[in-house]
């Protein structure tokens, strides 16, 4: 292995080059990212740059790809059972008369979804019932769809299932569930209870509105969601399955990604009942995200073998003169501003194997001495992704169903209101780190 960047060596360059090309590629979705990633990593592939039993072996994270593909399966079957849509609707119907209580309720709703289901998913499922509601009220959904868009992301944050970023990390740092929870669910929530306190007051005057929400809210019918109760039923206790399986399958020495397909496998026998219901559900899964996976976890073994995040890795311990604080600050940082533009998904690919030579090059014995440097990644991932609609699955998902249904809502309109927030976010979120976690 190279251990320096050396201007003879034109693998560093060549890996260098590819990672920057997919990545803007990627993040500025030119092309379709997926294959643009795919074909990145078979260049790197087929110039010897990486080696195919090491891109199979050790650079590609297999329980990280059987978790989504899991995770999507199990999101498009449930759509089907109709149970998200009528649990919602029926809750929602219970506090009709304010507004502001309805905004508090779907914030809820989505950061639970999106903690069970994964963010992109339980904002897809949510945002029709969103619309909905703010047609027969005739208010704008904007206000409840940037708290929704939100609630996905700091949702998505306290589970291993709940974000991409979530999954590649706890893959990576062999953490569960519980752990994820454990660290994040108390910042999570207090940073959900601020925002909404927040868009309150930035729409305070779309929160009063006028007319009687009750009895127009009461014109729906949640039931009309569920086609088979007896489905329902089935598809909740395939969700109570996973949600123990993801917390305890260490117990039964099962991997989370082999949980996640058990469940997907389970969710689609009660749910599909034909060829066309079931390419219904091909046509629901985010193909994209996964070629988008596979190829950075590729790439970024480039940059793995290549010598280039080894020497990133000395200059940021330099910079931070090997302060295990410090460097995690550093990375927090980094990982938030960054996921507040971009898709964070090449950011984690890139940013594990550096934390992983970090613990190398501190000779770190213990696997618990690097959990600071994990949990800065993914709180900085999970909190920075609401800064723009393009930094998350479930910010570009909404943008597209709303500008569908005829109401404006662009980057710009989101930006506006988004940004300022995730930046006082980021700031208490590394004072929580700093407080609470290092």
């Amino acid at each position: 292995m190279i251990s320096a960047i050396d201007t003879a060596f034109w693998p560093v360059y060549t890996a260098a080059a590819v990672f920057a090309i997919v990545y803007v590629l990627v993040v500025t979705e030119k092309i379709n990212g997926g294959w643009a990633a795919i074909i990145g990593a078979l260049a790197l592939l087929v110039l010897g740059i990486v080696d195919w039993n090491a891109a199979l072996s050790h650079h590609i994270a297999l329980n990280t790809l059987l978790l989504l593909v899991g995770m999507m399966i199990t999101a498009a079957a449930v759509d089907r059972s109709g149970i998200v849509h009528f649990t919602a609707l029926r809750i929602v119907q219970t506090v009709s008369g304010s507004l502001p209580a309805v905004l508090v309720v779907v914030t809820l709703i989505a950061a639970l979804t999106s903690a069970i289901l994964g963010s992109g998913p339980a904002l897809l499922l949510l945002a029709p019932l969103i619309l909905r509601i703010g047609r027969t009220l005739r208010i704008g959904p904007v206000p409840f769809l940037i708290m929704s868009v939100i609630a996905c992301n700091l949702g998505g944050m306290t589970t291993l299932a709940g974000s991409v970023p979530n999954m590649m990390i706890g893959t990576a740092a062999d953490m569960d569930t519980r752990a994820f929870a454990a660290h994040l669910l108390q910042p999570a929530l207090i940073l959900l209870i601020v925002h909404v306190a927040l868009l309150m007051l930035i729409f305070r005057r779309e929160m009063k509105g006028n007319g009687d929400r009750k009895t127009e809210l009461a014109s729906l019918n949640p039931s009309s969601y569920l086609t088979n109760r007896s489905q329902a039923l089935l598809s909740i206790g395939v969700l109570i399955l996973l949600i123990a399986g993801l917390i305890w399958h260490d117990r039964f020495n099962m991997g989370s990604g082999t949980v996640a397909i058990a469940a997907g496998l389970l969710m689609l026998a009660v749910n599909v009942r034909s060829g066309d219901e079931l390419r219904q559900i091909r046509d629901r899964m985010d193909f994209k995200t996964l070629g988008v996976l596979v190829g950075f976890y590729v790439l970024a073994g480039g940059l793995v073998e290549t010598g280039i995040t080894g020497e990133i890795a000395t200059k940021l311990l330099e910079l931070t003169n090997e302060n295990k604080t410090l460097t995690a600050l550093v990375l927090f940082a980094v990982s938030g501003l960054f996921s507040a533009v971009l898709d964070p998904v090449p950011l984690i690919a890139a940013s594990i194997p550096l934390i992983q030579t970090i613990g190398l090059q501190m000779e770190v014995v213990r696997p618990a001495d690097l959990q600071g440097l994990w949990w800065a990644l993914a709180l900085g991932s999970g909190i920075g992704s609401s800064g723009t609609l393009a930094g998350s699955v479930a910010g570009v998902l909404a943008a597209g169903l709303a500008q569908k249904e005829g109401y404006r809502f662009s980057y710009l309109s989101y930006l506006i209101v988004a940004f300022p927030l995730t930046l006082l976010a980021l700031a208490a979120g590394g004072w929580y780190l700093y407080v609470n976690i290092l």
